[in-house]
């Protein structure tokens, strides 16, 4: 019998496992640790070009320099108008990072707790250098617009809610994408539709700027809809209704925007309060039941003719239905004329000449 083989170093093979779970450890940890930064932020800053980076507020420490590079790139707002400067704190620069996909659990921020940002100086920048992005003066024309349509709703009391649309040049937006959260509004005149001029107000810690900008303002799409619940059958009234703003009528289109179409019609279905009517969601009153006796009046060369039958079909005023003769179960049709009464039309016939 072979006799087992033994280690030559008994006390190595005893480390083997330890020192690969610490080696294996060590693989685990080091990607983690490779990605993490720390930003020390400055107390005060100059803005290099039209937009400030993170580079120019704060000191980016890394191991890894590609990566240091990538996070000093990283773009957070429009540099201030020339003269002017704005007040950063801790709190907008962990938001900012935020939302420009920042994983600040893998990172440290150190350094001054607010950052004064300088507007650039030196020489005039560059007409290409100067060129707002796209994405800040959206930002800051959205801010314009809000602004414009509260200033409509709150302060002009007889104005309809309604969509404004207006547009910045890269000054005015980039003095309002670097100002803080005032923005007033006055101006525009009545009807407070079209092409109206406001006056712009921002406010910022150096101070107060003021522009006019024009902006097409339009009503709102208004839609039916029921006021209360209505069962299937009902007579619409009008205080059964009212009219809502809308949005956009996407997916709407059969929604009614006059209650005026819809006074006096009866609902095909039940409808539940705050619900907005279609057209399918009325008809035309039901003058004649199936079932019910109706009068039928029979119109020839000015004669008028009346009799009873019964409805076999339900009608609205106009509609063709189909009654059954009294006396010998004939069926024929007839228009619905009124409340259980229908008329036909016999054709007249010429007398043969001998």
């Amino acid at each position: 019998m072979k006799e087992a083989a033994h280690c030559p170093l008994p006390g190595a093979c005893r480390l083997l496992p330890a020192a690969c779970r610490l080696l294996i450890g060590i693989v685990l940890l080091w990607p983690a640790t490779a990605r993490s930064a720390e930003f020390e932020l400055r107390a005060e800053c100059r803005s290099r070009g039209p937009v400030v980076t993170l580079g120019d507020v704060a000191r980016v420490l890394a191991a890894d320099p590609s990566q240091a590079e990538a996070l000093k790139a990283l773009e957070l707002f429009p540099a201030p108008p020339p003269g002017t400067q704005r007040f950063l704190r801790l709190r907008e620069i962990q938001d900012l990072l935020l939302t420009r996909g920042v994983n600040l659990p893998e990172h440290q921020i150190s350094g001054a707790s607010q950052v004064v940002v300088l507007a650039a100086g030196g020489e005039p920048q560059r007409a290409d250098e100067g060129r707002l992005p796209a994405s800040v003066a959206t930002m800051a024309e959205g801010r314009v617009r809000e602004a414009v349509g509260r200033y409509l709703q709150e302060h002009v009391s007889d104005a309809e809610p309604g969509t404004v649309d207006l547009r910045l040049d890269d000054t005015h937006a980039r003095l309002v994408a670097s100002a803080g959260s005032e923005i007033s509004v006055q101006g525009g005149t009545p009807p407070w539709l079209g092409i109206q001029r406001f006056e712009i107000t921002v406010r910022s810690p150096d101070g107060t700027e003021r522009f006019g900008v024009d902006a097409e303002v339009t009503l709102s799409p208004s839609v039916v809809v029921a006021g209360r619940s209505l069962p299937r059958g009902a007579v619409i009234r009008a205080a059964d209704l009212r009219c809502e703003q809308a949005e956009a009528l996407d997916g709407q289109s059969q929604a009614l925007q006059s209650i005026d179409e819809v006074v006096g019609k009866e609902t095909t279905r039940a409808i539940p309060a705050g619900k907005i009517l279609d057209r399918s969601s009325f008809r035309q009153p039901l003058l004649v039941r199936r079932g019910e006796m109706v009068t039928v009046y029979a119109r020839c060369a000015g004669v008028r003719v009346r009799s009873t039958a019964r409805a076999r079909e339900e009608g609205s005023l106009g509609d063709l239905i189909a009654v059954e003769s009294l006396l010998d179960r004939a069926e024929y049709f007839a228009s619905v004329s009124g409340i259980q009464e229908v008329e036909v039309y016999a054709q007249a016939t010429q007398a043969r000449e001998e």
